[in-house]
């Protein structure tokens, strides 16, 4: 289905994982996004984002706000797969034949996510050092690249921050041939290694994670503002565009 523009793919964790395991065995490169409401915010304005998000093989539903915008606009149950609970069931071995590559974070959070994990097939982590602003490399984006070829690894988990981090896989996928699924994962890696505390799941289940996050993290209010009152009223502007759209015979 199409959200304000951006298609989501409607496949729950279980499915994304065999997608997964089945483009580890084929030939070509994939590129993964966790959507949530704040990515479709920003491609509004950024019809080069909203042109890349279109692109991807795999477009999950990472985001509660996408959930009940998919009920208002389709009368649908979509799915949600975020890129934590993703990461997790990847880092925890449930493809035997993953060899996992983490890339980004604060320095040390990518390793100390490693460490959390005994699956073998963990290769490497490291936090690639700074991004530029545009996103399309790192600050030793050749030494990086080496080390990811070098590795053997056929995953890559991506946490440079959204928009930089799908631009970034975007931009230097073809040259990491041995990469075949490459997930930009967000701030999945501060969960995983214990940095920052996730919400209980009563509230994920609820959807007020975001509310959580905002009490532990009151920085993230203009992140938060943009994912739950900006995109709602334009999930509601949509409803009613759709409503006055005379239907096709």
């Amino acid at each position: 289905m199409q959200i304000l523009g951006i298609k989501i793919d409607e496949l729950n964790q279980s499915q994304v994982l065999t997608r997964i395991g089945e483009w580890l065995a084929d030939e070509g490169q994939h590129q993964v996004a966790t959507v949530n409401p704040e990515f479709v915010v920003m491609a509004q304005d950024y019809p080069d984002f909203q042109n890349l998000l279109n692109q991807t093989a795999l477009n999950t539903c990472d985001g509660f706000g996408l959930v009940l915008a998919a009920k208002l606009l389709y009368r649908r149950r979509l799915p949600r797969v975020t890129g934590a609970d993703l990461s997790r069931e990847l880092l925890a071995g449930k493809l035997p034949t993953a060899k996992i590559y983490l890339l980004g974070g604060a320095p040390g959070v990518a390793e100390a996510t490693r460490t959390k994990f005994v699956f073998t097939g963990i290769v490497r982590a490291e936090d690639g050092g700074k991004i530029n602003p545009d996103g399309k490399r790192l600050e030793r984006n050749e030494a990086v690249i080496e080390r990811i070829n070098a590795s053997g690894a056929n995953i890559l988990l991506v946490a440079f921050g959204q928009v930089k981090q799908e631009i970034w896989i975007k931009e230097n996928l073809d040259r990491m041939p041995g990469i075949k699924v490459a997930i930009g994962v967000g701030g999945t890696f501060d969960y995983l290694a214990g940095k920052i505390r996730r919400a209980p799941y009563c509230l994920r289940f609820i959807g007020l994670e975001w509310l959580y996050r905002l009490i532990i993290e009151p920085r993230r209010i203009g992140r938060i503002w943009r994912a739950t009152v900006v995109f709602s009223r334009l999930a509601i502007k949509e409803k009613f565009k759709n409503k006055r759209t005379p239907k096709q015979k």
